[in-house]
């Protein structure tokens, strides 16, 4: 056996090797079989454990740190910080033990490289680790890697994620060479820390522009609310590539331009562009936003029609679509229909039930998804404590809403804070409601003080409104809603002239109600019809 095994080179047997599992067992047989263990032949087994996404970080670590037969070999060093760095993201004490690795080769005499310092600056900007990696930055300028154009533009990165814009941008104007990762670096450092004008500045005196940078100066425009901007610079772009579809229809989907999201898909489809899943969440999303029950019909007949995978997100994003348009058959239909089953795909459910007065079913569904071994997150518990306040159940909302932290670890937030002053609200719970607000762990904001205040005017307490709706309009001056809500407080209590006085105070400060208005769907086309506006086309006469 032992002859058979020596036969054999190191890198053949990893070589072999398709997963972790494999990788260990193999590596046992060669020590079981008393081995040796040259350096050049843990390069497979080390690069496994250390970079894919299915591998283990810590055995890495033990086969480098703790084989006293091993000879140091810089490239299993650089690879297993690389790795570290690449997971400090998510587990911030990976960049402390990349460090370790780091003194761990000057006590070894191991020369760090270019690459060394390009993974270290890496692991700081996944954790903001200013000041660590500014020393990695002072130890590149006296080893004089800093020259090196891989490693200078690793450090504009960093300084640009740490957001040390003027820092980035020294490093950027002292190089005598800038390749377009050099540019693309410092622009998005702009676009990132919401410098668009300074980022446009610098994107017009580019060189030579890659899709990179165009996608990123596009992605910044649309993400800061510039939309004209982005779609002026979108008809200017030499080459519109799929980032670009995605970020052009998710950017109108999410601002709150559903039509226009949609025109952008069809214009997509125009043109012979396949969208991809990214592209069909935020046409779905527009779909929900209009209500456009035809359009999303078309839309997952499309997804059947070109055999394209429903993964999770895709699903939830169906579930969505067909429950805000009122079609909770269909959105069932397609949740039982899916084969991967997540926690955004019962998130999804549970909320469409919720939202179509089918509360019990929400909760039930929520249970077993919990039976079936898939964690909540705190959307879940937000589409539950919503179905909980739509019925009225205030014990079992509160129930929930403890479980969430004292089970699961999950933090409330606003959101649903909000859920539970609406839920004691609509139960009539006002002095509940507001002593949950003075007792909440987090700062209520204007969304939650009127909940309460339209709770107050539900139920006619006039002294709790009037008080609530004073603060509110103290906090925001403008907000239109906050004066209608008190105004018709002061007028169904018999205080007409306190009511008038509101009024007076909106036409002093030129507020002017926003009318209400309805979107609906007809022969497929989408049509806004605003609240006692009869000029529409569409309004029978």
């Amino acid at each position: 056996m032992f002859v058979k095994l020596h036969s054999l080179s190191f890198n053949s047997i990893f070589h072999k090797c398709k997963t972790m599992k494999q990788f260990k067992e193999a590596h046992t047989q060669l020590v079981v079989n008393g081995l040796t263990h040259p350096s050049p032949s843990l390069r497979p087994i080390i690069s496994f454990a250390a970079l894919d996404p299915s591998g283990d970080i810590d055995y890495a670590l033990l086969l480098l740190l703790h084989q006293p037969s091993i000879p140091p070999l810089l490239f299993l060093f650089n690879t297993v910080i690389r790795g570290l760095a690449r997971a400090a993201g998510d587990r911030p004490a990976f960049l402390t033990t990349s460090l370790l690795v780091f003194n761990r080769m000057a006590e070894l005499n191991l020369a760090p490289n270019n690459f060394t310092f390009n993974f270290l600056l890496h692991g700081c900007s996944n954790c903001g680790a200013f000041d660590l990696g500014r020393q990695f930055h002072a130890m590149l300028v006296k080893k004089f890697f800093y020259m090196d154009v891989f490693v200078r533009n690793s450090v504009i990165q960093f300084y640009s994620v740490c957001g040390k814009l003027d820092d980035a941008r020294c490093v950027f104007d002292e190089s005598d060479e800038l390749d377009v990762v050099s540019w693309n670096s410092i622009i998005n450092g702009y676009v990132r820390n919401g410098d668009i004008s300074e980022a446009l500045n610098l994107f017009g005196k580019m060189p030579k522009r890659s899709d990179v940078s165009w996608n990123s100066v596009l992605g910044g425009l649309v993400k800061f609310g510039f939309l004209d901007n982005a779609y002026r610079l979108f008809m200017e772009m030499p080459r519109r590539t799929l980032v670009s579809w995605v970020i052009m229809v998710s950017g109108h989907a999410q601002n709150g331009h559903p039509k226009e999201a949609l025109a952008l898909f069809r214009e997509m489809l125009s043109l012979d562009q396949k969208p991809n899943s990214a592209v069909l969440v935020s046409v779905l999303s527009a779909c929900s936003q209009l209500g456009a029950l035809d359009h999303g019909n078309w839309v997952y007949s499309y997804i059947q029609k070109e055999h394209l995978m429903i993964d999770s997100i895709l699903s939830a994003a169906l579930i969505d679509m067909y429950a805000k348009c009122g079609s909770i058959g269909l959105a069932m239909q397609v949740f039982k229909s899916s084969k991967v089953k997540g926690v955004s795909t019962y998130t999804a459910a549970i909320s469409g039930l919720a939202m179509n007065g089918h509360g019990k079913e929400a909760l039930q569904l929520f249970e077993r998804m919990k039976d079936q071994g898939i964690s909540p997150d705190s959307v879940s518990y937000l589409a539950v404590l919503c179905a909980c306040s739509h019925e009225g159940w205030v014990d079992k909302g509160f129930h929930y809403f403890n479980s969430m932290f004292d089970v699961y670890g999950i933090r409330p937030e606003l959101d649903h804070c909000a859920c539970m002053v609406d839920l004691l609200g609509r139960a009539g719970l006002l002095q509940e409601a507001e002593s949950f607000i003075t007792s909440m762990p987090i700062k209520p904001d204007s969304a939650i003080w009127g909940a309460l205040l339209g709770a107050c005017r539900l139920h006619g307490n006039a002294e709790m409104g009037q008080r609530v709706g004073h603060m509110l309009i103290k906090y925001d001056k403008y907000h239109d809603g906050r004066y209608v809500l008190l105004s018709n407080i002061y007028a169904e209590s018999m205080k007409g002239e306190d009511a008038e006085e509101v009024r007076k105070t909106m036409r002093k400060r030129k507020i002017m109600r926003v009318p209400g208005y309805s979107l609906i769907e007809v022969d497929g086309a989408v049509h806004e019809f605003l609240a006692g506006d009869r000029s529409h086309e569409k309004t029978e006469r």
